[in-house]
């Protein structure tokens, strides 16, 4: 007898329909979870604003003809390469597929928002409530400006309200500004002036003019920066035009790095074509610098290929300083090659001040190589000033050294001073007295302010 099958049993219409409701249920669940996914993996986005200030004590003289650039080897290339973020695996994934992390999705009010302490949220916010232009957005902004915590925390919140502001009323904006004190004040003038600028440069100039007295303008700069955008002609004409100064070298700096972002030939015609003496001779040092930091061994091929001139000074004092900060050793066998004339002089200076930080007595015996006379001192003296607080009997040493009797009276005079100095902290540190400060010496690097911790080559020719 054969066997009955089995089959389930039959189900009523109940449980159908439960069944629908269940797949419904569950789609709705699996398309909130994709979405909220989707929203929280966005990556983040943000911009980095800022601004250098490079001075430099060079000559006002006329210069000689440059050599061009030696070309580029077949792998290298001008362009930065791209950048790249650790993934949650270990390995690493180009910026466009990096998944963000920790973002937190902000619904706030805009108001609420710039009160946040993240300040990608509250810039954010603070662009948003700017994107009216109108009078009131302008007030609210003020008003959410004013409310920040002081200091530099909130310098990119002025730059975007000053540079809104003036788009639509900027001698109105100028008027507040000029109100604020300090870095506030420079800040948030500049930004007025490079936003007039680009679309009213001669508006931006006559007012300028008008409301400073004296030849070094400060407002230059600002306009200077924004008219660089669509004229860089008109600005670095407008450069060119002011005197010695501080505010010409901060706007010398500004058309060098705008240049420089066009590439590298862009960079060179720029330069090339600034008058000769100081400018040009800063220009084409910076792109020395620059060059070095991207493929050195191209830059000291250039410098090699140049005739003695106030450009190779210029170029060669960079590109050793470059090196220096690698390996004093190398740079300074390949200064110790360059033919005697200024531009080894200032290129061994440079040696000198990263080599006696690390190795006076290697830096002592190098500098003995070479026979003594006036293109000498200057390696000499900045020697003297590297070693004299930790050995005032050397540093005396290299300064009776000196030639030039001047030079050499000003620099033994300074090592006294510091070596009797030296002795009375040493003495009070063996009996116990309180130690009295040095108070800020003199730097030997670069700053912001001027050269080689002296006034900037803008200030005053030589």
């Amino acid at each position: 007898m054969p066997v009955a099958k089995k089959y389930p049993p039959a189900r009523g219409k109940g449980a159908a329909k439960s069944n629908k409701a269940i797949l419904l249920l569950v789609w709705v669940l699996t398309a909130a979870t994709a979405y909220y996914l989707g929203m929280t993996s966005r990556p983040a986005t943000g911009s980095l604003d800022a601004a250098s200030e490079v001075t430099r004590n060079q000559g006002e003289s006329g210069s000689a003809k440059v050599p061009p650039l030696p070309p580029r080897p077949a792998s290298s290339s001008s362009s930065a390469p791209a950048l790249v973020f650790s993934s949650d695996a270990g390995g690493e994934s180009p910026v466009g597929e990096v998944r963000a992390r920790e973002i937190v999705l902000d619904d706030r009010s805009v108001m609420a928002r710039i009160e946040s302490s993240n300040p990608v949220v509250r810039t954010q916010a603070f662009a948003e409530l700017l994107q009216g232009g109108d009078a009131e957005s302008i007030q609210a902004a003020i008003e959410a400006y004013k409310k920040l915590p002081e200091g530099p925390s909130r310098f990119s919140e002025l730059r975007m309200l000053a540079f809104s502001w003036a788009q639509a009323d900027p001698e109105a904006a100028m008027a507040w500004t000029r109100e604020l004190g300090g870095f506030e004040q420079r800040i948030g003038t500049g930004a007025v002036m490079d936003s007039w600028s680009r679309s009213d440069p001669q508006g931006a100039i006559a007012w300028a003019k008008e409301n400073f007295e004296g030849e070094d303008n400060p407002y230059f700069i600002g306009i200077i920066s924004g008219m660089s955008e669509t004229d860089m002609t008109g600005a670095t004409d407008l450069m060119t035009s002011m005197p010695y100064g501080r505010s010409r070298g901060r706007a010398a700096t500004i058309l060098l790095e705008r240049s420089w972002t066009q590439g590298e030939d862009a960079a060179m015609s720029w330069a090339e074509n600034l008058p000769d003496g100081s400018l040009k001779n800063y220009a084409y040092g910076q792109i020395g610098e620059k060059i070095a930091r991207e493929d050195l061994g191209r830059a000291v091929e250039w410098v090699d290929g140049m005739d003695e001139s106030e450009i190779k000074t210029a170029v060669s004092e960079d590109v050793a300083q470059r090196w220096a900060r690698k390996s004093p050793e190398e740079a300074a066998q390949w200064v110790g090659n360059m033919p005697e004339g200024e531009a080894r002089s200032e290129s061994m200076e440079e040696v000198v001040s990263q080599w006696a930080r690390k190795d006076p007595t290697a830096t002592a015996e190098w500098l003995n190589q070479f026979p003594a006379g006036e293109l000498m001192d200057e390696p000499i003296q900045r020697f003297v000033r590297e070693v004299v607080r930790k050995d005032p009997e050397t540093a005396m040493t290299w300064a009776e050294a000196i030639v030039d009797e001047e030079r050499k009276e000003r620099t033994v005079s300074e090592v006294k001073r510091v070596a009797e100095r030296v002795a009375k902290q040493a003495e009070a540190a063996e009996s116990g007295e309180p130690q009295q400060g040095e108070g800020k010496g003199r730097g030997s690097g670069r700053g912001p302010g001027g050269g080689r911790g002296g006034p900037p080559s803008f200030l005053q020719p030589r």
